[in-house]
């Protein structure tokens, strides 16, 4: 597999957290809940609109911060482009926007300017009616839109704008992810994303053979004798070979709360790092959390250095202090054609006492 699933305390590294998500590198969290270098790119469509609206902030001096905005006119090509800087009070809301500079010619590029403020100030207000996600409605005079909140997903933490009772999105996570500041440059060199098919590949077919249970620590996992047991790479693992080297693969990661520096407070902290950390190979609207008995679920599917398109799956279980992560990956063509079978295993998953 030339992508497998970045793990836990890798992705804390690759996206430059401290120990604490409180007190990431770049200074604290941006209005209380988004990272320094944290970036989203939306398709907008309201009222037949077809815009393609990016945002990145950065911490800047005296507890503001600095929002960058780029709004491209699909039509036409056009693009205007422009940061303002925004302080947050006590409770994170945003207020005093600021030092507007750059493009602030056009209606269409002056809208993303309320839209931050509206899109912020909804979410802070609601977070605390739900733990990971939910739809929250956002009433108007003469409608209502529906917004589609996750905690683990990029900038407004959103999926997509809706109107009450309707199927077709108004406004849309296309991706997003997280630059240092020596990188920030990049975030205006990012075209509108547009995936081709994803490579094909031969799909092979998983022979019968006799199952086994296999335990590493406090997990066990019922395999078969299909998976093998290999140590070449950074975290060791159960591979399923069959048509490359690695056509699957379960992982176990072992750590702590104090160590990853979370709280059972905000478990869903990890799953958001794991998601910025795939940065714009992942398909955002793929992005799905559950709450399971012993913590949560993240799943998704992305697409490799050379277009093929992969599952992955982690599951995040805490016993006392001690945390578990544990990862699955897969191509997508084997994953999607036997699904049966390998949700049979992940089914199996046991988490016993430390």
């Amino acid at each position: 597999m030339k992508k497998v699933l970045v793990v836990i305390c890798a992705a804390l590294t690759l996206i430059g957290c401290a120990s604490s998500p409180s007190s990431p590198p770049g200074g604290r969290m941006l209005f209380g809940y988004v990272l320094p270098g944290e970036y989203a790119f939306y398709l907008d469509k309201r009222g037949g609109a077809n815009f393609y609206r990016g945002y990145l902030a950065f911490p800047s001096e005296g507890g503001a911060n600095i929002v960058f905005v780029r709004t491209i006119n699909l039509n036409t090509g056009k693009e205007e482009r422009f940061a303002f800087i925004v302080k947050d009070d006590e409770k994170g809301m945003p207020t005093n926007v600021t030092n507007i500079q750059g493009e602030f010619n056009t209606l269409d590029s002056r809208q993303a300017l309320p839209d931050f403020l509206n899109f912020t100030s909804l979410y802070l207000r609601t977070k605390n009616e739900y733990e990971v996600g939910a739809s929250i409605d956002d009433e108007w005079d003469d409608y209502t839109l529906e917004f589609s909140f996750n905690k683990v997903l990029p900038f407004f933490q959103f999926a997509d704008i809706k109107m009450k009772g309707k199927r077709e999105s108004l406004y849309t996570l296309e991706y997003g992810g997280i630059l240092n500041i020596e990188d920030a440059s990049r975030f205006f060199e990012m075209a509108p994303l547009k995936r081709s098919a994803a490579a094909s590949r031969r799909t092979p077919a998983i022979p019968q053979k006799p199952g086994r249970t296999v335990n590493q620590d406090a997990v066990s996992i019922t395999l078969d004798e299909n998976w093998k047991y290999d140590d070449s790479t950074e975290l060791p693992g159960y591979w399923l070979s069959l048509a490359s080297v690695r056509d699957s693969q379960i992982a176990i990661e072992k750590s702590s709360l104090k160590q990853l520096g979370i709280t059972r407070e905000n478990p869903y902290f990890l799953l958001k790092v794991l998601v910025l950390a795939q940065g714009n190979s992942l398909e955002m609207n793929t992005v799905k959390t559950q709450k399971t008995p012993n913590g949560y679920q993240l799943e998704f599917y992305l697409r490799d250095d050379q277009n093929t398109r992969n599952y992955q799956r982690a599951f995040i279980t805490f016993a006392g202090d001690s945390v578990y992560v544990i990862n699955f990956s897969s191509f997508a063509d084997i994953y999607d054609g036997n699904r049966a079978y390998y949700n049979k295993i992940l089914d199996s998953i046991v988490i016993g006492q430390l």
